[in-house]
């Protein structure tokens, strides 16, 4: 049985501001990808044992997404990882997926302080009210519970024959550029970051959503003082066909690998469901670009 420290489900809302383009960028398959990112504020209520316990009760919000639009202009999907801020300064991230003909699910992926070890599942269950300036209030629902003995980032080996696929390749990224930061009371510092760079696989054949990629990565650096403690990422990699895979990628300096899960993706990688680790980094440099080499396994779930 897991160690449960706490769980519940809320039902709540969120407030946030208007999306603030960072890039777009369109392909010659006839789809836009926009990156945006919005703030604002979440509250909860709900069923959990105190009247105060919960990740999402009078938190800050923080959403990178990434919007998929057709030659028409009319939502594919939208991809974003979600960052709150408890009123300690405790964190939790979760994942949106939302196609434009389903609902959007939310999957809870990490936390820390009270909230370390904390997972789940939610969805998104439309909109409080329709608004004619940017500002939107979406209402959600989820379920979370925390297992403190799961620790950020368990090194869970990989069921033989659970994937159909497998690669292994390099990743060969810039530095992170900083946009914001935020000071929090308990001594971390939050670093609000984008990344570039290009993916490689080890065979140049291989078919694979890595494989000769370039990647744009958006997510959050967790420091206190000089260390770094976290990379919380949303990965959003492109082939040469111009199809794109989005992950998260979650490494907790110091605690072993950093870990990938596949969020979904369009195209050829239509279904992508799986996960990966890192496997070191290719060799340290004296500027802030980094060469890591990764292992990824997936399999492709079609909807007929």
């Amino acid at each position: 049985m897991p160690n449960l420290l706490a769980q519940g489900t809320d039902v709540g809302y969120a407030f946030l501001g208007p999306a603030i383009p960072k890039r777009i960028k369109a392909y010659q398959t006839g789809i836009t990808l926009g990156a945006y990112q919005r703030s604002g504020v979440v509250v909860a209520d709900g069923n959990h044992p105190s009247e105060d316990l919960s990740p999402w009760r009078h938190a800050t919000f923080l959403i990178q997404e990434t919007v998929v639009t057709d030659a028409e202009g009319r939502l594919v999907l939208e991809a974003a990882l979600c960052e709150t801020t408890d009123p300690d300064g405790d964190l939790t991230w979760c994942t949106l997926w939302r196609k434009a003909e389903g609902p959007a699910t939310l999957q809870l992926i990490a936390g820390t302080g009270k909230w370390e070890g904390i997972s789940g599942q939610g969805e998104m269950l439309g909109f409080v009210a329709n608004r004619a300036d940017d500002y939107v209030m979406p209402k959600w629902t989820i379920h979370w519970e925390v297992d403190r003995e799961k620790g950020q980032t368990p090194d869970v080996p990989i069921e033989e024959g659970r994937y159909a696929y497998h690669d292994v390749g390099f990743s060969i990224h810039g530095p992170h550029t900083v946009e914001a930061t935020k000071e929090l009371a308990n001594g971390f510092r939050l670093e609000v970051n984008n990344q570039s760079g290009v993916l490689l696989s080890e065979n140049r054949e291989a078919s694979s959503p890595r494989n000769f990629a370039t990647s744009f990565d958006r997510g959050t650096t967790v420091m206190k003082g000089e260390k770094r403690i976290a990379d919380v990422m949303l990965l959003e990699d492109t082939d040469p066909d111009g199809d794109v895979v989005w992950l998260c990628h979650l490494w907790w300096y110091g605690t072993g690998p950093g870990r990938y899960r596949f969020i979904g993706g369009i195209g050829k990688w239509e279904g992508i469901t799986g996960e990966g680790k890192t496997l070191g980094v290719l060799r340290y440099r004296k500027d802030d670009h980094w060469m890591l080499r990764s292992e990824m396994y997936w399999n492709i779930n079609r909807e007929e």
